[in-house]
């Protein structure tokens, strides 16, 4: 699971993405991401959050699965890349109703590609 040095709080969210900030988007066909630099000497060098709508997936066990799983992902990603970047970037992932049906393997590849987009800008 991922440490929670590495999530966003709510707050943090609406400070981040309430200032005038470029926001970059990446839109895939199973998830939305969302990142911005930002300076802040609390939080290592990636943030991230995951937000899913009630509206898109009703049950709150197929909220927290997903949530689970992308989070898991996200550790591994970490841990596997070791990246050291100087930029300190906040993560938003929207995922789609489609990533019910996803494979974690293939969300796995999926999340990874988008990761490696991010990072390689």
């Amino acid at each position: 699971m991922l440490k929670k040095a590495y999530k966003l709080t709510s707050l943090e969210i609406k400070s981040i993405f309430k200032k005038n900030t470029p926001i970059k988007i990446i839109r895939g066909v199973f998830f939305d991401i969302k990142y911005v630099l930002f300076e802040t000497n609390k939080r290592k060098n990636f943030s991230f959050a995951v937000i899913l709508s009630g509206k898109v997936f009703k049950k709150a066990v197929e909220r927290n699965k997903i949530r689970r799983r992308i989070f898991s992902l996200l550790d591994k990603y970490l841990k596997e890349k070791e990246i050291k970047t100087e930029e300190k970037l906040a993560v938003l992932i929207y995922p789609k109703k489609d990533l019910k049906t996803l494979k974690f393997l293939d969300l796995e590849k999926e999340l990874y590609n988008a990761f490696n987009k991010i990072i390689n800008k």
